[in-house]
């Protein structure tokens, strides 16, 4: 078969394109011609040229099965006298291996039977040689024709068809309307969403509230993925591009009230259109009555409050601390279960309990989804917010059939807007998760085991070649170096305000009494606890450092060998409480508030 023109004069197996203009690409039909005789061939080939069609020409049996096999043609001409008449069994053949192939029979005048024969098996009609030009086009244009007809019911099932979805779906979210908040509307609209539209991944998001313009995130169907827990309308539209989703608009007017991301099969421009403004009403009016009770402030299924109600509030305590000169802090707590048998919503009533238990009356903790909370703690610094997580989950810690991870942002450290301070705050989570004391159960190891587990080939090899702040390294320096690193990173830590720092102390040099000389000397605003570990069998010659700012936590963690140190240093919370109790356990000392 042959795609290109004019058709080559010599060959008779040469094929030809030539397009008509004004007639759709998709109206062009393939002709395969089994053939023998010269003079239909070139009829064949001039009549099939005045058309859009592509004709392909075979001169003998088999090679004209190769290629209906192989293309599938709309229309095939074979002659039936071909091979000692065997043309008979091909037009069976035919019907078999392309049964959408319209087959006509070419015999001679003296073998009409022949031709009777091939409409007993399958040939749609006769020709008799010499064939005529009308004789062709009349063919050609009978099953486009047919095609048409076949076209234009299936474009009115598949009408039908959507017409059908269009409604079912209109039903179903017109239910929406009886939620008891946007959160729950949100998550029964992806429900509909992936059920009604055959989409693999839903992502719904809603404005915060009437007064912000960043998005949340409330509901997901199907796999979830990195997908944006907090963000404004331009990082959405680009994660919807990069990851190839479908964006719905829920909007009325020039008012947004959300944006829903599909990952759907297919072409579904006018059901998305109808799911776009049926969800919208849905959501409307679901706001509309949320905003009319003031019950709305608290979470239905909790005592937390609404994430609406925390952006309001958390968006004012921004403005006061950039007039005043203020800080505060935000946490995000995230409480998933241990097991697939526990549902993920079991945790949010007492989850929250727990961690009002743990808090001021003054911090506002808000529900954010099933299994995740934002704390905001009002004019509270480094040291404030990392005590108050140390409270959380020490609550939660009794909370067995679940994980807890918390992570902490300050407002102005990590960030001067609402977005940038919950991402902050997120990652911090993510990494408590990932934490070297989760991965391999060091909470309750006690500590010369601990700092040797720290050092071991294992938890260096796995955990120290990660690409996060948070993720323990280890290094080997000169024992002045160490002491430089250490005094530093105490440097690093004042200029930010209060610093409560813990190091060890031994005989020789060491971190401790370095860190005192210099604190002592030139560093103000350090809370310092130097803890002797001379006499501490097996940590004779442990160098620890945990410093907790208003930045966040740092730890350098290692032993001390003919000069050198082996250590391990990260910027992890969890790793540095678990430090600071394990020594205060060993040493009999109190160095956790």
């Amino acid at each position: 078969m042959y795609e290109k023109e004019p058709p080559p004069a010599d060959g008779p197996e040469a094929g030809l394109r030539i397009a008509t203009r004004g007639v759709p690409a998709d109206e062009e039909l393939l002709v395969v011609g089994i053939l023998a005789d010269a003079a239909a061939v070139e009829l064949l080939r001039r009549t099939v040229a005045t058309t859009t069609d592509r004709l392909s020409i075979a001169m003998d049996l088999a090679e004209g099965l190769t290629r209906v096999s192989a293309q599938a043609p709309d229309l095939a001409f074979v002659d039936v006298t071909l091979g000692g008449n065997a043309g008979l069994a091909v037009v069976h053949h035919i019907r078999a291996l392309s049964p959408n192939t319209t087959v006509y029979a070419v015999t001679r005048g003296d073998r009409l039977e022949l031709g009777l024969q091939a409409v007993a098996l399958g040939s749609h009609g006769t020709l008799v040689l010499p064939l005529s030009g009308d004789d062709v086009l009349t063919a050609v244009g009978d099953v486009r024709r047919r095609r048409a007809e076949f076209r234009q019911r299936e474009r009115a099932l598949d009408s039908r068809s959507q017409d059908s979805a269009a409604a079912t779906l209109c039903a179903d979210l017109g239910e929406l309307a009886d939620a008891v908040s946007r959160r729950a509307a949100a998550e029964r609209l992806a429900s509909i969403f992936k059920l009604r539209l055959s989409a693999r991944r839903v992502l719904v998001y809603l404005v915060a509230s009437e007064a912000s313009r960043p998005l949340m995130r409330v509901a997901v169907e199907g796999e979830r993925s990195d997908e944006p827990a907090f963000c404004d309308e331009l990082e959405l539209l680009r994660y919807a591009s990069a990851q190839r989703l479908e964006v719905i608009r829920l909007a009325l007017r020039r008012e947004q009230l959300g944006i829903v991301l599909v990952d759907v099969p297919g072409d579904q421009g006018a059901l998305l259109a109808t799911a776009a403004a049926a969800g919208t009403l849905a959501v409307a009016l679901v706001g509309a009555r949320e905003q009319s009770s003031r019950g709305a402030m608290k979470d239905p299924e909790s005592s937390a409050y609404t994430f609406a109600y925390f952006v309001d509030v958390a968006g004012r305590e921004i403005d006061i601390a950039r007039r005043h000169g203020r800080r505060f802090a935000l946490a995000t707590i995230v409480v998933q279960s241990r097991s697939r048998e526990t549902s993920s919503r079991e945790p949010t009533v007492d989850a929250a309990e727990r961690v009002l238990e743990a808090v001021r009356d003054t911090d506002v903790l808000a529900r954010v989804d099933a299994n995740e909370f934002y704390l905001l703690l009002p004019e509270t610094g480094g040291l404030g917010a990392q005590a108050c997580r140390r409270r959380v989950l020490e609550q939660l810690s009794a909370f067995s059939p679940f994980e807890v991870a918390m992570g902490l942002s300050s407002f102005p450290h990590d960030g001067a807007d609402l977005s940038r301070l919950l991402r902050v705050a997120k990652h911090r989570a993510d990494a408590c998760a990932r934490s070297v004391v989760e991965v391999f159960g060091l909470q309750h190891v006690p500590f010369v085991e601990l700092l040797d587990a720290l050092l071991g080939t294992v938890a260096v090899q796995s955990v120290g070649v990660g690409v996060d702040l948070e993720s323990p390294r280890y290094i080997e320096l000169p024992a002045m170096d160490a002491v430089g690193v250490a005094l530093a990173a105490v440097r690093e830590a004042a200029r930010g305000g209060e610093v409560r720092v813990v190091a060890t102390q031994h005989a020789g040099i060491s971190i401790g009494g370095a860190v005192r000389a210099e604190v002592a000397r030139e560093i103000e605003g350090v809370r310092l606890d130097v803890v002797e570990v001379s006499a501490l069998v097996g940590a004779e010659n442990v160098d620890l450092l945990v410093i907790v700012a208003q930045q966040g936590c740092y730890v350098l963690v290692g032993r001390s060998e003919g000069g050198l140190v082996r250590a391990v240093h990260a910027a992890d919370p969890l790793l540095a409480d678990t430090l600071l109790r394990r020594l205060s356990e060993a040493t009999q000392t109190r160095l956790v508030d």
